[in-house]
Formats: structure tokens, C-alpha cells, sequence
């Protein structure tokens, strides 16, 4: 019997369910961004949303794994 004192499995589930979460409100709110705003022709300027994205990803994702972690362990 193979027992998983870490919850390594678990852990890796809640990760893979909230980052597909986290894609998906960064991929909807990045259109809606992209849609509403000019393209800007400064390089640190036109470089600004897609570091928006990177770090919308990161912390959705981040504040997903701890809400599924409480929930999970109710």
C-alpha cells in the first residue's frame, strides 16, 4: 500500500485546477483589454500588457491553489 504523506497528487490537482481557472480569467480579461485599448508605438509602453498578463496568471493562480486548499481541507 502506497500512501502519499505529502499529498503530492493533491496538490498537483488543485495547482492544474486553478491555473486552467487562472488562464482562462487572464485570457478574457486580456481581450477585453486589447479591445478597449490604442497599440502604443514606445517599446517599454507596448510591453506593459503583456506583463499584465504574466502576472494576472500568477497571482489568480496563486490565490485559487490557497482558496481550493481551504476549501479542501473543510
Amino acid at each position: 500500500m502506497d500512501t502519499d504523506l505529502r499529498d503530492t497528487k493533491g496538490r498537483l490537482q488543485r495547482l492544474a485546477l486553478a491555473a486552467a481557472v487562472a488562464l482562462a480569467i487572464t485570457a478574457f480579461v486580456m481581450h477585453w483589454i486589447n479591445s478597449v485599448s490604442r497599440a502604443n508605438a514606445d517599446p517599454v509602453g507596448a510591453s506593459t500588457v503583456p506583463l499584465l498578463a504574466i502576472a494576472m496568471f500568477v497571482v489568480i493562480t496563486a490565490l485559487g491553489a490557497s482558496l481550493l486548499k481551504r476549501f479542501t481541507r473543510r
